[in-house]
């Protein structure tokens, strides 16, 4: 029997998922991803486990990157006659990611980015200048 997550699958579709994960190698260090599991209270991870956990991360992280990027493409398709009134080239075609298009991005996903609500400045030697 499969677990609820599995139903849809057959036992060698299974079979041949775990066999990927022991060779597959992540874009995410599996020591990066133990310590977060860790951290959640799982004490040793089986590496397919790992490398699970560590594959959905990525495909988040893609998903998130390629929706902040669309946002800024939509940013900068409206940004063009700004940049010409502000005598920048329009005919430059690069886009620049933005915290504002990360943030826009997260919130489709229901996550909240926000700045601190202020910033003290850097550790200081106790030294006064």
């Amino acid at each position: 029997m499969l677990p609820p997550g599995l139903q849809g699958l057959t036992e060698m579709e299974v079979e041949k998922l775990l066999i990927d994960l022991d060779e597959f190698t992540p874009t995410i260090p599996d020591a990066l991803t133990n310590h977060y599991l860790k951290i959640s209270g799982i004490r040793e991870p089986d590496i397919r486990a790992t490398r699970l956990v560590s594959l959905a991360a990525q495909r988040f992280i893609s998903q998130v990157s390629a929706d902040a990027r669309a946002c800024a493409q939509q940013r900068f398709e409206m940004q063009a006659k700004d940049k010409r009134e502000r005598g920048l080239d329009p005919r430059d075609r690069r886009v620049m990611l933005t915290i504002d298009d990360l943030h826009a991005a997260l919130n489709d996903y229901g996550l909240d980015l926000r700045k601190p609500e202020y910033f003290a400045g850097g550790v200081t030697d106790g030294s006064r200048g």
